[in-house]
């Protein structure tokens, strides 16, 4: 399998980039939505939607451009010596340590002003599982200390699989991928073993990184959709994720179709054509994409933050806050990924390199 030339000087598919960005605007809204619904925000009423789109499903958009890229960047690479240790490095170097910090920064807030944080019990097993990205039953559910992480823990399993996929030859890799993947499935859906974990890894949204993966196979294949028959794609995505909102089809057993098939129509409509052509305005969105990791594990504690200051203005417009929360967590998340999270990112990511090199000057 050939891959085409990068669309970009960095090797990035601009669209993709872009994509991420949008997909993590949509769960920021979907927060914003949530907190004047419940009323977090006194003196501020909800908002009515009249589309109903189900604004969490930037989450199941991320999970098909997982998929794409991990397979995007991989695909001529399985059953290469040494790539799985590569990998899971690098993989857990991009994930791990800003979700670490966010979620010791979430264990402060709990300690430092109790009754800030919708959760405040502290129990030790979800405390460490939280840390290891593995699901686990806590005082809130099965969310983790930092509760958007949730998502990280589907990812870490992704991960894992896919890089024990890539210790063998491609078409043996993917096999034994689609049969963990069923394997889990089943045992979350019949009960064979209760454990946790599994039941919870089992959930079907896994299936969205396949989709992706597919994705990811058709763009290497040289699969190119014109302009009309990509917005075709997208508005047929867009269409249907507003049918499950109206529809209220929402949950972990359906939310792999309901959401899902149409998240998948989405990258494919961002994915399969011409690039985005580079411009101040694309470059810009790009930036928000390559921030987009930052912005949705920065962004509840930047709309805390604004509704605490905005409950002393006075100001009662829900349209106006959720404006200023948005612009606010947008912000936030580009100054983390350029301060904090990018430099840290520079780092790890030569660390095994480095160590090598002390070593043997040592």
């Amino acid at each position: 399998m050939k891959t085409p030339p990068s669309s970009s000087a960095k090797g990035e598919i601009r669209s993709l980039q872009v994509l991420r960005f949008l997909a993590a605007a949509m769960v920021v809204i979907g927060h914003v939505m949530d907190i004047l619904r419940r009323g977090h925000v006194a003196g501020v009423g909800p908002i009515l939607d009249p589309t109903r789109m189900p604004w969490h499903a930037g989450v199941d958009i991320f999970f098909v451009v997982s998929g794409f890229v991990m397979f995007f960047l991989m695909a001529s690479r399985f059953g290469e010596p040494g790539i799985t240790r590569q990998f899971l490095w690098r993989r857990l170097v991009r994930i791990a340590p800003l979700y670490w910090i966010f979620t010791i920064l979430t264990l402060a807030t709990m300690l430092a002003i109790p009754g800030e944080m919708n959760n405040n019990v502290l129990d030790f097993g979800h405390i460490l599982a939280s840390f290891a990205f593995i699901p686990w039953p806590g005082p809130n559910g099965l969310a983790p200390i930092l509760s958007v992480g949730w998502t990280l823990n589907f990812e870490m399993l992704f991960y894992g699989v896919f890089a024990l996929a890539l210790v063998f030859p491609r078409r043996i890799g993917l096999t034994l991928m689609a049969v963990i993947f069923a394997l889990l499935m089943l045992n979350s859906r019949y009960g064979f073993q209760d454990f946790t974990p599994l039941a919870v890894w089992g959930f079907p949204i896994i299936l969205e990184f396949v989709f992706g993966i597919g994705l990811a196979a058709l763009y290497l294949g040289g699969l190119r959709l014109p302009l009309w028959g990509r917005m075709m794609l997208g508005a047929l995505g867009v269409s249907l994720l507003m049918l499950a909102g109206f529809l209220s089809l929402e949950g972990f057993q359906v939310r792999w179709y309901a959401w899902g098939i149409p998240g998948a129509l989405i990258v494919a409509a961002f994915v399969l054509g011409r690039d985005m052509s580079e411009n101040r305005m694309t470059r810009l969105l790009v930036i928000g994409g390559n921030a987009s990791y930052a912005l949705y594990l920065s962004h509840l504690f930047t709309l805390r933050g604004v509704g605490l200051v905005w409950e002393r203005t006075g100001w009662s417009s829900p349209h106006l806050y959720a404006a200023v929360a948005v612009a606010a967590s947008i912000v936030v998340g580009v100054i983390v990924h350029l301060y904090l999270e990018k430099p840290m990112l520079n780092l790890l990511r030569n660390l095994p390199e480095w160590l090598k090199t002390h070593r043997r000057t040592v």
